[in-house]
This record gives structure tokens, sequence and C-alpha cells, in this order.
């Protein structure tokens, strides 16, 4: 079920946020959470920066499905309000889609993006870009247990 504002209510919260809390699998089933600074392009895509010698990296190599939690701080759980997410990530090597990534992330942080230290470790890391297959949006601000769902084209 999706209602018709779900969607801007998703893209509002994702420019709004920069947490997201990634979950993958490693190859015994063990389940790994790791926190990532993201930025999201207008199709709910969400890119984030890391090595592929992590934990995460050597998972998503192995296993691209992942799941991504994005929530908002708050202090009353009647206020409680954010995205769940499964979808597929992959490591990005071709210079359009790093480019793609770069122009997404330095956007969304253009102070972060000008700096030539950040610069210089992005080069040595890499862009990932996780592409939802599925979202659960949740809201407790419109009632407790608020939520729509929405499966995702791909």
């Amino acid at each position: 079920m999706t209602t018709p504002d779900s969607d801007a209510h998703v893209a509002e919260f994702l420019a709004a946020c920069t947490t997201a809390s990634l979950a993958t699998v490693d190859e015994e089933g063990h389940a790994h959470a790791c926190n990532v600074w993201y930025a999201a392009d207008a199709r709910q895509r969400i890119f984030f920066v890391s090595n592929p010698a992590t934990a995460h990296g050597q998972h998503i190599a192995r296993d691209p499905l992942v799941a991504m939690t994005i929530y908002a701080h708050v202090a009353e759980p009647s206020q409680i309000h954010g995205l769940q997410l499964r979808g597929r990530c992959e490591m990005l090597v071709s210079e359009a889609d790093r480019a793609e990534a770069m122009g997404i992330y330095a956007a969304r942080y253009p102070a972060i993006a000008a700096n030539e230290v950040f610069q210089r470790r992005i080069e040595a890391e890499r862009f990932y870009r996780v592409t939802p297959a599925w979202w659960r949006w949740i809201d407790n601000r419109r009632g407790f247990g608020f939520k729509v769902e929405k499966q995702l084209p791909g």
C-alpha cells in the first residue's frame, strides 16, 4: 500500500538525513551492520563511500543483497519516523558511474566535496550504490504504527 504523498515524504527524508545503517551477511550467514554517510538521488538510490577491504565491502562483493535503515533521532516514541529498505548494492567501477556518484555526493555535501583531503580519500576508497527493491516508510507522527510499503522497479 502506498499513499500519494509517501514518495514525497521519503524523498524529503532522504535529503534531510545523512547516516544510514547498512546490513550485510557474511559467508557463514552472520548478520553485520555498520553506519555509512550517504547521499541519495532522485530515484532514491543511496550512494556511500567505503573501502572494499572492510567487512561489509567483502560481504557485498560476495552477496550484493543488503538492507538499510535511515531514521530520525528523536526522544519520543510518537515522533519515530524513518525508512527501512532492501536492495542490491554494488561497488561502482566505471568512470561514468563514479563521476555520477561524485556529482550526487558533491551536491549533497559541497563543503566536503571541495575538501582536498576528502578528494584524496575518495580516490583511495570506492563509491557504492544501493538500488532499493522495496522500502517501508514508518511514521508514528501520523499515528502509532503507521507505515507505507512500496515495491520498486528493477
